[in-house]
């Protein structure tokens, strides 16, 4: 199970990540241009907008801030109902931070020991109103796992949230 203590300390692993990486491009460019178009992973959309040190979240995020509107409560393996014996089961929870109904869509990616992406799936909240929260679970699917097996999964990480007006 993901602690405060491991997301404070992912925090401060991927903030010195940017600086260093930000640090090394600047010193490596020939020019005063220093565009930068990739970005370090993070365990969520919210710690890549600490990071980076952005007014909201980066940019696959979406609008006002979207990603700190997404949370992991919880994930491991574990036996349930849905999901089967020794399934990773990830917990979340949606709350709308905007001032109207939104719909949202979070992409969240599966790790293996070494921090590398073996697949992805998507949650969704719709016409979410205002201040108010969905909680869920989801696990991956067999096929989700595209570069190794369910049993490689040892983390999971929000990797995008795309959030728009309900309509």
């Amino acid at each position: 199970m993901i602690t405060r203590e491991d997301i404070m300390r992912k925090i401060g692993l991927v903030a010195a990540s940017v600086v260093a990486a930000v640090g090394g491009l600047t010193a490596c460019s020939d020019s005063g241009d220093s565009t930068d178009t990739e970005k370090a992973p993070a365990a969520t959309a919210e710690e890549s907008a600490e990071a980076a040190g952005s007014s909201g979240v980066e940019a696959e995020a979406g609008e006002g801030g979207a990603g700190r509107d997404v949370e992991i409560t919880a994930s491991g393996v574990r036996d349930h109902d849905t999901w089967g014996e020794n399934a990773y089961v990830v917990e979340y929870r949606i709350t709308n931070s905007g001032e109207e109904a939104a719909n949202y869509f979070v992409g969240l990616e599966f790790l293996d020991a070494d921090g590398d992406v073996l697949g992805s799936t998507g949650v969704t909240a719709d016409k979410l109103g205002p201040g108010k929260s969905k909680k869920g679970e989801t696990a991956p699917l067999d096929v989700e796992i595209e570069n190794g097996e369910l049993a490689d999964i040892r983390d999971v990480r929000v990797a995008m949230v795309d959030r728009t007006p309900a309509t």
